[in-house]
């Protein structure tokens, strides 16, 4: 490989072992889960700055795509007692899946707030939309939407069912709504507690 082109290569490698330790980590936290085996570590943190950060990660393909995002000018601390990890996680999934499905030039509009029961989190993006009778098969493991119409070729179909998974495991609900065309939103909410 000539010396102009080792970085382009060594990112696609890292890449892919990126993505490689999410799908075993995936794999190994959906056993956890089914075993029953997948403790919760409750603290307080704030999860508009988890948000945030995880944005950050997704940064030069926000750029790349000009990507608007919408709702962190507005944004607040909202603090939360959940396990950190798994709670980043979620965001993760959801914001990988926001930046992946909205077509260039097209919005992520995000909101979190919190009343004296749950904490909500909301991630919209633009774009095709998911077909309504493929709605409520979103969160099955293994699911992928529409291959013809999919960018991610790659995935494994478990990240929605792991986010589902651990909203749950938490108390909480996450919801999908979508219109074909124009945009997708993954809603969450977690209770409170002290």
């Amino acid at each position: 490989i000539s010396h102009d082109r080792q970085d382009y290569y060594l990112q696609l490698v890292s890449d892919e072992v990126k993505r490689l330790s999410r799908l075993v980590t995936g794999m190994l936290n959906m056993s956890k889960i089914e075993a029953g085996e997948m403790q919760i570590n409750l603290k307080n943190f704030d999860i508009s700055a988890t948000i945030f950060k995880t944005l950050l990660n997704f940064e030069k393909k926000i750029n790349d795509k000009n990507i608007e995002i919408v709702g962190l000018d507005t944004m607040q601390s909202v603090t939360v007692n959940a396990d950190e990890d798994m709670i980043q996680q979620v965001v993760y999934n959801l914001i990988d899946n926001a930046v992946k499905f909205t077509p260039d030039n097209g919005y992520i509009f995000i909101k979190d707030y919190k009343d004296s029961e749950k904490t909500f989190v909301s991630i919209r993006n633009s774009g095709d939309g998911i077909e309504r009778d493929e709605l409520n098969k979103v969160f099955e493991r293994f699911y992928k939407v529409d291959r013809s119409r999919s960018y991610d070729v790659k995935g494994a179909g478990l990240g929605l069912f792991l986010v589902k998974s651990i909203v749950e495991l938490h108390g909480g609900e996450i919801r999908v709504d979508s219109k074909v065309g124009e945009y997708t939103e993954f809603a969450f909410w977690i209770p409170n507690h002290p």
